[in-house]
């Protein structure tokens, strides 16, 4: 049977399958959509010459079409996934078009697998050689070859740790925290903010409070650290009594206490732990302003007293000068690490997007095959962690990048209790977004978490193979541009691949179909797979036994919905925090190109290749949208262009429109009488006259 099945009888062997399996509708839809992707597009691009044009065969056509698939062997069906996409390509078929017609064959096609017709031998190895997935190299060593900055000495940790801060000094911070973040704070005239706001003042704080402590000279105690050593709360009870005069020099005093220790912190970060950047000055004073505030909640009536006051003056005079060399660095692209070593080298019209997406996004796709380059089958782990890293790049590098928090903090469902929705298929996949009620919010009733989730209708449209969406309620820019509901398109690969494809082998698992020893029956959600023996090579996301949560149920008859993070922390199964999510990007992004790019720069790299290829304004408009930013935020911020690609357009122009030369006219010469009667008479010459006149003239 393997040496006399034909092409087409493989399909018509599928065709009777489908009618045992599913119902009578169903089953002709797919046999259709099949019919219509096998006839239409892989025979044409084995050779089949059609009669007619247009979109639709004639039934002459698709006749002739089969017959032709009649000559070849089920060899071919080998190497399908690229004969499909060249097809696709060469006849220019939508992305809608390639999605469904390529989800049909490819469906095809892993049942073929399954059957003991599929070629062996020699094929088998190609089947084994098509999931090796290639050396993992590694030329330039660890990322700390690659050094971003200089760096005298090894960073030092001196912030004041939570079980070493005294009783009453964290009784201050919660406080602190809570004047920062509560909805109500008696007399506080200042907007509450968001907890990771109030989160990164804390730590700045505990900074300088650990500087005190550790590197302030004379020495503090630890019992003495008090939020007043940082700023000098003065009453107006401290002043009643005293002069004009009395009271500028206590506040000269107080302002020369503080100045005094903050320029010898400033000089503690530029001196001992190189840290050069105004931004991070900027932070630690925007931290004393927040702390000036709650110190002086009572002593202000509106938020303009604030500006009133001699120390938080001090403080907003400082920041603005800070604020103006901070704008200094943006204009002149400045930073302190060396941008060159997380920047993409690219060739002359190459954008660093597209050397991202070539040379790290599509080599981590490849990573993700489940044996090793000599066949033998990787730890499931090992798998999960590449798809991941491939999931991870996606997003950021085919999608317009997002802040890393709202893909670091996503959330997914791990349970469905819910009947099943209109417009699910039978054997669909969902994978539900739980209802309103369950999920997390702020003080106001608003939702603060973000969830991926399938759907098969989404603002209004049925997608009838369902599609991923993340629903972002949380982010930086949230205030601005409001909540967002991305879907995320399911790209198909030149191998046949597709983007759900990695998705959900990371969410579920990866089962391989055919014989394996210990083999498992699959009985789960992808029907071309159910009755296959096979293995599962990888659990996904369960490999990393992730620390998943549990919603309690808000009433005695409410469901109990249980969550996880998607992109766990593979190695601890919790929340990645930003630094580990970030060195991932940086790990992987050096091993394979030697930069170091990071989420953040994948920001850049997007605003630069939005100038390089000229988007228009509505297009630049809707990607700065799309990233959370303003317009003008792009522009300022993230573009990062060379002086010559930005001249490139003009010089063009000015090239092109001003100095291009001018035709040079050719010179007519005016006939004179004399020419215009010799002419006349030739003309009235015999032939033969004709030639020896000629003959006379070439002597």
């Amino acid at each position: 049977m393997k040496e006399s099945l034909t092409c087409w009888q493989a399909i018509e062997l599928y065709e009777e399958d489908v009618r045992a399996t599913h119902p009578q509708e169903k089953a002709e839809r797919i046999i259709n959509e099949l019919r219509s992707v096998t006839l239409r597009f892989f025979a044409s691009q084995l050779g089949f010459k059609r009669t007619t044009q247009g979109r639709k065969m004639t039934l002459a056509d698709s006749t002739s079409a089969q017959q032709f698939l009649q000559t070849l062997g089920v060899e071919v069906l080998l190497s399908a996934p690229t004969t499909l996409q060249q097809a696709f390509e060469n006849q220019k078929a939508s992305i809608a078009t390639q999605n469904t017609y390529g989800n049909r064959f490819n469906q095809f096609l892993s049942w073929s697998k399954s059957q003991e017709w599929w070629p062996s031998q020699g094929s088998w190895k190609a089947h084994v050689k098509a999931q090796c997935c290639p050396i993992l190299k590694n030329p330039y060593g660890d990322t700390s070859n690659t050094p971003l900055r200089e760096c005298r000495m090894r960073q030092l940790k001196y912030q004041l740790k939570p079980q070493e801060t005294p009783v009453a000094l964290q009784k201050e911070l919660d406080k602190f925290f809570q004047f920062l973040t509560e909805p109500e704070w008696p007399s506080r005239i200042i907007d509450p903010i968001e907890d990771s706001s109030a989160c990164e003042y804390i730590k700045d704080i505990r900074l300088m409070l650990g500087w005190f402590y550790r590197y302030q000279t004379p020495p503090i105690e630890l019992e003495q650290l008090s939020l007043s050593q940082l700023l000098k709360l003065v009453t107006l009870d401290d002043l009643e009594g005293l002069t004009t005069r009395q009271q500028e020099k206590v506040w000269k005093q107080h302002k020369q206490t503080l100045e005094t220790w903050l320029f010898r912190y400033f000089s503690f970060l530029r001196e001992v732990l190189y840290s050069k950047s105004p931004r991070t000055r900027r932070n630690k004073l925007g931290a004393l302003c927040a702390l000036a505030k709650f110190l002086y909640t009572d002593e202000v009536e509106t938020e303009g007293d604030y500006e009133q006051i001699p120390l938080i003056k001090l403080l907003n005079n400082h920041l603005e000068k800070v604020r103006k060399e901070i704008a200094e660095w943006t204009k002149n692209r400045q930073s302190v690490s060396d941008f060159e070593k997380k920047w993409p080298d690219t060739q002359e019209g190459e954008t660093a997007l597209a050397v991202v997406r070539a040379k790290i996004v599509e080599p981590l796709r490849i990573e993700c095959r489940p044996r090793t380059s000599r066949g033998l089958f990787r730890r499931g782990f090992v798998i999960a962690e590449s798809h991941q890293h491939y999931l991870k790049w996606s997003f950021l590098a085919d999608l317009p990048a997002r802040r890393q928090q709202e893909y670091r903090t996503a959330r997914i469902a791990l349970s469905c209790p819910i009947t099943r929705p209109e417009g699910v298929p039978q054997n669909g996949l969902y994978h539900p977004l739980p209802p309103c009620e369950v999920r997390e919010k702020r003080r106001d009733g608003t939702i603060k978490d973000n969830y991926l989730y399938k759907t098969y209708v989404h603002k209004k449209k049925h997608y009838p193979e369902g599609v991923w969406v993340l629903d972002v309620q949380q982010y930086k820019t949230r205030k601005t541009h409001g909540a967002q509901s991305i879907v995320i398109p399911n790209r198909q690969f030149a191998d046949g691949s597709c983007f759900y494809d990695y998705l959900e082998r990371y969410l579920y698992g990866w089962f391989l179909p055919v014989g394996y020893r210990n083999s498992r029956i699959y009985d789960w959600w992808q029907p071309e797979l159910i009755g296959c023996r096979g293995r599962w090579v990888t659990s996904g996301r369960a490999e990393f036994n992730p620390g998943d949560a549990c919603c309690l149920p808000t009433g005695n008859n409410a469901a109990v919905w249980s969550w996880g993070y998607v992109l766990v922390a593979p190695k601890l199964g919790t929340l990645a925090d930003r630094s580990g999510f970030a060195g991932s990007f940086d790990t992987t992004s050096h091993r394979l190109i030697g930069k170091r790019i990071t989420p953040h720069t994948m920001r850049y790299i997007w605003a630069t290749w939005a100038y390089q290829v000229q988007l228009n304004d509505a297009q630049f408009q809707s990607l700065a949208y799309a990233m959370g930013h303003k317009v003008e935020t792009l522009r300022q911020m993230y573009e990062r262009c060379t002086p010559e690609e930005k001249r490139r357009p003009i010089e063009e122009a000015i090239s092109e429109l001003l100095f291009e030369p001018s035709p040079v006219p050719e010179p007519q010469v005016e006939a004179s009488p004399r020419w215009q009667n010799l002419l006349q008479q030739v003309q009235q010459l015999s032939p033969v006259e004709r030639e020896q006149f000629m003959a006379a003239l070439s002597k």
